[in-house]
């Protein structure tokens, strides 16, 4: 019974934490995230490249990153598998 009110307080926990450590982005990676989605709507795919470049410098693990870059290898039609260099 112990270990189950341990595991809810944690998962309690967690999830009201969450929103915290989503809100974690600086302000330039709100700015590079709106510049790939300004990209995105006007098929601007070297303003896309070149903001999913300075945000994987910044923070490669941001959930947001992968999404976009996942769309943009879609777009591409490269399996999003493939290890991309956004120098290309």
């Amino acid at each position: 019974m112990r270990k189950l009110s341990l595991s809810l307080l944690t998962l309690s926990l967690g999830v009201a934490l969450l929103p915290l450590a989503q809100a974690a982005t600086t302000p330039a990676q709100e700015h590079l995230l709106e510049q790939v989605r300004l990209g995105e709507a006007s098929n601007r795919e070297d303003l896309v490249r070149q903001s999913l470049y300075r945000l994987e410098l910044i923070d490669p693990n941001n959930p947001e990153l992968i999404a976009a870059r996942m769309r943009y290898l879609l777009r591409q039609g490269m399996p999003p598998g493939r290890k991309k260099s956004w120098n290309d």
